[in-house]
C-alpha cells in the first residue's frame, strides 16, 4: 500500500502550513453503497488502474494520522471526512486517489483554491478542476478530490484523467465558488490564482505577514492581478468590528520591526512598506478590510479599492 503522509498538498504548502458538521446536501448513493464509498470508480470504470488494497477511511481529528505535517489546514477550511484509496497498473505504476469530504461548498472550493497553481493546466471535471505533472485537484459540492501518481510517468497523466473523469460523474452539488469570490473586480484578475480563505493559516500563506496575527481572519478572498498587485477582501460580522481589527492591526503593523514608512492616508486607510520593498496599502471599509499589496511604485490600490467600494 502506498504510504501517503504528508502527500496532499504540495511541498511548499505544507512547509507554510507548518509554521459533527453538517456536510450539506445529502447526495444519492448509487448500487447500495454509502458515504465517500460511492464515489469510488467500479472496475470497468478504471480500466487498466485495479484498486491496490481496500479504500482507507479517516473522519475528524483522525486527520491528524493520515496526513503529516498537513492536516491543520483542511481542519481549519471545514473538513469533516476523507477515503483514500490507491491503483495500479500492469507496468508498476501507482494512483493515489483521495475524497474529501468538507463542511459545506465554500469549504470544498477554499481547499481546492488552496491547492491549485496559477501555472496548472485545466481540467473539466466537476464546478472545476487543474492538472499539474503528477496530481490533478478538482471539486464539486461539498467534496475536493486529489489524485496523485507514483512511480512513473508512462500512463499516469491518462490514469488521473481516467479515475478523476469516473468520480466527477458520480458527484452532485453546488458549482458556484463562495460570493466573496465575485466581488474581487474582473479586469486583469488571474483566476486561477484566487484564494478563497477561511481562519489564520489560509491567511498566513498568502499574505506578507505584517500584523498577521491581527487581522483575525474569518472570511476572505485573494486575488492576483497582471499588474502584479495583490488584493484582500477581508470580511467581518459589521463595520463596527471591522473597524476595531482595522485599529489593533495598523498598531501591530507600525510597531514590526519589518515595517518601513509607515504612513496613516485617511481616518480608516493606511500605506506600510515591508522588508522586501512592497507597499501595503489598507483600508476599512464597512464590514470588510481591503488590502493592496504590490511593488513600492505601483499604483493599484486606489484604482482596486474604488472597483470594489462600486459593487452593489
Amino acid at each position: 500500500m502506498i504510504k501517503r503522509l504528508g502527500r496532499s498538498l504540495p511541498g511548499f504548502l505544507i512547509c507554510a502550513v507548518l509554521l459533527a458538521a453538517s456536510p450539506g446536501e445529502a447526495q444519492p448513493a448509487p448500487d447500495g453503497l454509502s458515504g465517500l464509498r460511492a464515489f469510488l470508480p467500479s472496475a470497468k470504470e478504471s480500466g487498466d488502474w485495479q484498486a491496490d488494497g481496500e479504500p482507507q477511511e479517516f473522519k475528524g481529528d483522525d486527520l491528524y494520522l493520515y496526513i503529516d505535517g498537513g492536516a491543520e489546514i483542511y481542519k481549519e477550511y471545514g473538513f469533516v471526512e476523507v477515503l483514500a484509496q490507491d491503483y495500479k497498473n500492469a507496468s508498476a505504476e501507482g494512483l493515489s486517489l483521495e475524497i474529501f469530504r468538507m463542511k459545506n461548498p465554500a469549504a470544498a472550493f477554499g481547499m481546492y483554491s488552496f491547492k491549485r497553481t496559477a501555472k496548472g493546466e485545466p481540467a473539466a471535471l466537476g464546478a472545476e478542476g487543474q492538472l499539474e505533472d503528477y496530481y490533478l485537484n478538482f471539486w464539486r459540492g461539498d467534496c475536493l478530490v486529489t489524485i496523485t501518481a507514483f512511480g512513473g510517468e508512462g500512463k499516469s497523466r491518462d490514469g488521473l484523467l481516467l479515475l478523476a473523469r469516473a468520480v466527477a460523474a458520480k458527484i452532485q452539488g453546488p458549482e458556484a465558488p463562495p460570493g466573496l469570490v465575485a466581488e474581487l473586480p474582473g479586469d486583469g484578475l488571474v483566476k486561477t490564482a484566487t484564494r478563497y480563505l477561511r481562519g489564520y493559516l489560509g491567511f498566513m500563506n498568502h499574505y506578507p505577514s505584517l500584523g498577521a496575527d491581527q487581522f483575525h481572519v474569518q472570511e476572505g478572498v485573494r486575488g492576483d492581478y497582471a499588474s502584479g498587485a495583490s488584493l484582500f477582501i477581508l470580511r467581518y460580522g459589521g463595520a463596527e468590528e471591522a473597524e476595531r481589527i482595522y485599529s489593533t492591526a495598523g498598531k501591530a503593523v507600525q510597531a514590526d520591526a519589518k515595517a518601513r514608512e509607515f504612513k496613516a492616508a485617511g481616518p480608516l486607510e493606511f500605506r506600510v512598506l515591508d522588508d522586501k520593498g512592497r507597499r501595503l496599502t489598507v483600508r476599512a471599509a464597512g464590514r470588510d478590510i481591503l488590502i493592496c499589496v504590490e511593488p513600492a511604485g505601483g499604483d493599484e490600490a486606489a484604482k482596486l479599492f474604488g472597483l470594489v467600494l462600486k459593487k452593489p
